[in-house]
């Protein structure tokens, strides 16, 4: 997946068999940054800053938890931050260095996407247990579950996050407090 952020391009990568301190690997990356080191991870997604041959800069995020692959979901931006989910975490780097700012568990199973929102000023990320509400910085504002694994849809509309789980059980969530409310019982 390619995106152009300031001018540069940038490519976000799945990684799928990429391995710890290896030459085997099909690409090197200048970061790599892991969760928690203390498991081996699920999900590797790289992010390249420009030419993909000869990046000015690359990162690789090393996610456990379920795993994760690379779709227009995967990465958000804003300003001079990249946020990826990789595994049950969201990962921010200072864009363009990709310097690792912050590294934050969200969801206990996997994190299927993450939301830049201009107009809260947050970010929204949308895991397989629960809806979060972070903070540019990574503080936890509110966070959201439900009975089942939110795994059938996810869309953001006027105020609401509107998530459907396992049992095509539909629930609304405001994105001011994180209140939580099935629609159909």
């Amino acid at each position: 997946m390619n995106r152009i952020i300031n001018n540069c391009e940038i490519a976000v990568v799945n990684e799928p068999t990429y391995s710890r301190n290896s030459s085997d690997n099909v690409r090197s990356y200048k970061h790599e940054y892991c969760r928690n080191n203390d498991y081996k991870h699920i999900s590797a997604h790289g992010v390249i800053v420009g030419d993909i041959e000869h990046p000015d800069s690359s990162a690789i995020m090393l996610g456990v938890g379920g795993s994760t692959g690379v779709h227009e979901d995967s990465v958000t931006f804003n300003g001079n931050t990249i946020y990826v989910a990789a595994g049950d975490a969201i990962f921010a780097l200072d864009f363009p260095s990709l310097e690792l700012k912050w590294c934050r568990k969200v969801d206990f199973a996997t994190c299927f996407g993450v939301y830049w929102l201009k107009e809260y000023n947050c970010l929204i990320t949308w895991g397989e247990l629960n809806v979060c509400r972070l903070t540019e910085e990574g503080r936890e504002a509110w966070s959201a579950s439900g009975p089942d694994v939110f795994t059938e849809g996810f869309e953001i509309d006027r105020g609401t996050i509107k998530i459907t789980d396992f049992n095509n059980d539909i629930y609304h969530v405001n994105i001011e407090t994180g209140d939580i409310v099935q629609l159909n019982t």
